[in-house]
């Protein structure tokens, strides 16, 4: 039997123009309460807390079906195309291997129309993409069910993505990687910066970064250095990025960026210097031509000339090459036309060597 479920909001978020191929979204990490007006089974006690906890309490897993219980992971999917080419993208933490389902459906007027996916999960993290093609119906309200009745357990759901693999022609969404830093509550786990930075999060306000380095004017910039973001899944040499910032800093002056990876010990990086201004400062910087493939990549921010309290507000990382490209919607600073050598120290025209210039690397002669 299913019911209804009432007790608070509807958490959901739809990303609209600010991402054309992904047409619903909910970090559940982020969230506090569950839908309203949507279902699941008595075999299930649902709540969030860090995340969508589904504590599965079917009795018989070797006989059960897969939707006793299934609960909505994601509601009010605002419209699907008959024949649409969807994508989800979902991360699990699950209490032990084994099979679940994913039921990408809709009552529109009444009717069901539906697609099933089984695969399975880990005892532990888990990271699934699913496509769904060639959706059998059109609807404007759909629904993903989450159906674990085959492994009794907690299983904790974090984020959802759904995406529209033909908005603006081929599959792979242009988005890479965002945080929102104003909604988290922690700090990256197993990543680096200076001993010359105080680092915290501060939920409504940002990732702080209290700079405490004491001779600003013969510092690098990466005295100290701090990943704004982190775990960027696939850059391609070549490869046309975007990053979109925003941060408070205390003073006018110029910041660096390092966009790079370790990936099997070698470094791979492209940089920007760029300059603040005292308080809020919106960046759009173009990353182009990017020097080599990674698996995995961060942001480095680096305020070793800027020392004070420097609040990170929101990251996004674009993939300029995507057919579905986000469209800038905030103003972008004025390119700075400065020209730097690889110790992030200013130079001019008559200098020779490797330099950087609004992000891009170059030899002068």
């Amino acid at each position: 039997m299913k019911k209804l479920f009432t007790l608070v909001a509807m958490a959901f978020m739809a990303i609209g123009a600010n991402a054309q191929g992904v047409i619903a979204e909910i970090d559940w990490t982020q969230e506090a309460a569950y839908y309203e007006g949507v279902w699941y089974s008595d075999l299930a006690e649902v709540s969030v807390d860090g995340g969508l906890v589904i504590n599965c309490t079917q009795p018989s897993p070797e006989t059960a079906n897969y939707w006793e219980p299934q609960v909505p992971m994601i509601a009010h999917i605002p419209e699907l195309a008959e024949g649409g080419q969807y994508q989800v993208k979902f991360t699990v933490n699950a209490p032990a291997a084994g099979e679940i389902r994913l039921d990408f459906c809709s009552w529109t007027e009444g009717a069901k129309t539906t697609q099933d996916w089984v695969g399975t999960v880990e005892a532990g993290d888990n990271e699934l993409t699913v496509d769904f093609l060639d959706y059998p119906g059109a609807t404007t309200d759909a629904m993903i069910f989450y159906q674990c009745g085959k492994i009794p357990g907690k299983h904790v759901i974090k984020n959802v993505q759904v995406i529209d693999l033909e908005e603006g022609g081929e599959p792979g969404p242009a988005l890479l990687s965002e945080i929102d830093w104003t909604k988290e509550a922690a700090y990256y786990e197993g990543v680096w910066y200076s001993d010359l930075a105080e680092v915290s999060v501060t939920e409504g306000e940002g990732l702080i970064i209290n700079c405490t380095q004491p001779n600003p004017d013969t510092a690098n910039y990466w005295e100290p250095q701090v990943p704004m973001i982190a775990h960027i899944p696939e850059l391609a040499e070549g490869g046309q990025y975007q990053v979109q910032f925003a941060v408070n800093a205390p003073a006018a002056g110029e910041i660096r960026l390092d966009f790079c990876s370790w990936t099997e010990g070698a470094k791979t990086t492209q940089d920007w210097v760029g300059t603040v201004e005292a308080g809020d400062n919106e960046f759009t910087v173009d990353f182009l031509d990017y020097p080599g493939a990674t698996t995995d990549a961060m942001i480095f921010y680096q305020c070793g000339k800027i020392p004070g309290k420097h609040v990170i507000k929101y990251v996004k990382v674009i993939d300029l090459e995507g057919p579905d490209a986000i469209q800038t919607v905030k103003a972008a600073k004025k390119a700075d036309d400065a020209i730097y050598n690889l110790a992030g120290q200013r130079v001019n025209a008559s200098y020779k060597g490797v330099v950087i210039q609004n992000g891009k690397k170059y030899i002068q002669k």
